[in-house]
């Protein structure tokens, strides 16, 4: 009978100290970092937005209790945008928008600091310039014929400015003068979105 009780007794301070541990380590608290994604809200579909860097990473501290049901997957950080007109600021993270548990602690914001630029988009009609490949036997006396010969492209204002007309992709005239016709792509210049349309019809005369 003693054996059984002095059995029991180790039993039960065997799960108590079980339970003791496993209550000190979730109450414990410890620090994680999370990756929070910024987005913008109210944006104008005439602007272009870009922020820098995308996500900020946020060093919190809290018990592992809390930090096992906290629903850190869908925590994003959104930025009103709406007053700001085009050019490039500085912002703050507004981290207190994030609406956090209180059991939370927040050690750490990196960066505190994200740049903001906004540009205005415009549409510019240009005329189309044919590139060719370097061939030996290049064709003396021809005619391309190039439909649309305007194309719009799309981009920021500053960007339009200076661009006269868009290149296609290098054409074969060998083998545009055997086919007569072909469907070219166009190259894009730097800093353009879109253009349209995006391929031209190039016909061969002699």
């Amino acid at each position: 009978m003693k054996f059984k009780r002095e059995h029991k007794l180790k039993i039960v301070s065997f799960l108590l100290a079980i339970t003791l541990w496993y209550f000190v380590v979730l109450g414990k608290p410890v620090e994680k970092n999370l990756e929070v994604p910024i987005l913008w809200k109210n944006s104008r579909s005439n602007y272009l937005v870009e922020l820098s860097p995308s996500e900020i990473i946020l060093k919190i501290e809290a018990t592992r209790k809390i930090l096992r049901t906290f629903p850190n997957r869908n925590l994003k950080l959104e930025i009103d945008i709406s007053r700001y007109s085009p050019g490039i600021y500085q912002i703050r993270v507004p981290i207190e928008k994030l609406k956090l548990p209180s059991e939370l602690k927040i050690k750490e914001v990196k960066p505190d600091l994200i740049t903001l630029i906004i540009k205005k988009l415009g549409t510019k009609k240009v005329p189309i310039k044919p590139s060719y490949e370097i061939e030996e036997n290049f064709p003396k006396n021809f005619k391309l014929i190039i439909k649309p010969s305007y194309v719009t492209i799309k981009g920021p204002v500053e960007n339009l400015t200076n661009i006269r007309y868009i290149t296609t992709q290098p054409i074969n005239i060998l083998k545009l003068k055997i086919k007569k016709e072909i469907e070219a792509d166009l190259v894009l210049p730097s800093g353009v979105l879109s253009v349209h349309p995006k391929k031209v019809r190039i016909i061969y005369k002699e």
